[in-house]
């Protein structure tokens, strides 16, 4: 069987609505090879290191994703709740923000950072981002690719940092591939940034180079490119039959994997 991508593998969750125990196994995989990486001294606990997750809001919205049980799993691994960033990856139109907006306040409040992924593209729009009120906005990798010579995109970044600062928001600039796309959302205001130029998954954690390049004080650091392989092959362990379905996925009671 092909390979599928990462993004084949989660619209063909979404299309047989398995979105949920999608995210659950793919958490439980990353947490618990956290964990590993905590215990055996190789992944560095560092108030400023933080790991980033993704979930629909499908998933915030489903009970197995309850903060106090998430915020317990984490600590579990032996990271703290604000070391660990959220991030809402938009697939589908959200028919009622009100249930989500409760949800992403209950993680807040159990210490959650959280983020909008993808904003500018699908339906992260600029209503939704207001109403979630978000602690980082990831501005899509469409969007930053090729920037530095595109003036629409530039008034588009402008408009999002203005965004992010009255609704005190940071802002993080996806795929990041080219030092003048660097160079320019950097001069926008962007504070944080992802993407090859700074740093590919790898099987160690090594602090990402994007402190270095960004010239940050290492509050936003990510741990994606420490665990990024492994969260890769997690998925890759997930992926899609011939038939376009996801295969079994088990998650223990469905409070993350716990026994």
């Amino acid at each position: 069987m092909r390979p599928q991508s990462i993004s084949a593998i989660v619209q063909a969750a979404i299309d047989t609505e398995r979105s949920v125990e999608l995210d659950a196994f793919l958490i439980t995989t990353t947490l618990d090879r956290v964990g590993e990486l905590v215990e055996g001294g190789a992944f560095r606990v560092d108030p400023v290191l933080r790991l980033a997750i993704n979930a629909t809001p499908a998933s915030l919205l489903d009970p197995r994703f309850e903060a106090g049980a998430f915020a317990a799993r984490v600590r579990a691994a032996g990271i703290e709740p604000h070391q660990v960033t959220v991030e809402c990856t938009e697939q589908q139109a959200v028919a009622d923000v009100g249930p989500l907006q409760q949800a992403v306040a209950a993680l807040r409040r159990a210490g959650f950072g959280f983020a909008v992924d993808d904003a500018g593209a699908g339906y992260a729009s600029f209503a939704l981002i207001a109403a979630l009120r978000p602690t980082v906005i990831k501005i899509d990798r469409d969007i930053v690719a090729g920037i530095a010579r595109d003036d629409a995109k530039q008034a588009l970044v402008e408009a999002f940092v203005s965004f992010g600062r009255r609704i005190g928001a940071r802002l993080l600039a996806e795929g990041i591939e080219r030092r003048a796309d660097l160079a320019l959302v950097k001069a926008l205001g962007v504070v944080l940034g992802q993407g090859y130029l700074l740093g590919r998954p790898t099987e160690r954690p090594e602090a990402p180079r994007s402190m270095d390049l960004l010239g940050l004080d290492g509050a936003g650091m990510s741990a994606r490119a420490a665990i990024g392989g492994r969260v890769e092959r997690a998925a890759q362990v997930a992926r899609m039959a011939g038939n376009g379905q996801v295969p079994s996925l088990q998650v223990g009671d469905g409070r993350f994997g716990s026994d």
